[in-house]
């Protein structure tokens, strides 16, 4: 039996309207790229960037308060590896953690096979893991 607009919301069988919040996609997303003002401790947003090495960006933000419009630029950098990477390239030299046991690293990297894999996203570079940069794996 088919029932009317008006009889299915008299009956209360209608479903509530899902309230709608604007642009909740858009904060989640870029959540991330969100900074404190240091004055006034508004969210600021990221203007511009740029990479200044392999491991360091430089970001200018914007605060969000009109009345404080402070701009300033944020250095982020890489400052150590959690867990080594399985392509790792010998130019990046980043400290292991503290929480890492380097010879447990070297065990396992040591007594590893060799398997069958083709990159799909990465070059392959051969090198010393441990190594400082690729100078320094060809004299050793």
């Amino acid at each position: 039996m088919m029932n009317s607009k008006a009889e299915v919301l008299a009956l209360g069988m209608a479903k509530p309207p899902r309230p709608r919040a604007s642009h909740q996609g858009r904060q989640l997303r870029y959540e991330g790229t969100r900074w404190a003002c240091p004055h006034c401790r508004a969210s600021s947003e990221i203007r511009t960037s740029r990479m200044v090495s392999d491991t360091m960006r430089e970001s200018i933000y914007a605060c969000s308060n009109v009345e404080c419009g402070h701009t300033y630029v944020v250095m982020a950098e890489v400052v150590r590896t959690l867990s080594p990477s399985a392509t790792p390239d010998p130019t990046v030299n980043l400290p292991l953690s503290s929480h890492v046991r380097r010879d447990m690293v070297r065990v396992v990297l040591d007594n590893a096979g060799e398997a069958q894999h083709e990159a799909q996203f990465t070059t392959p570079i051969t090198g010393d893991l441990f190594a400082g940069s690729a100078k320094a794996a060809d004299t050793t």
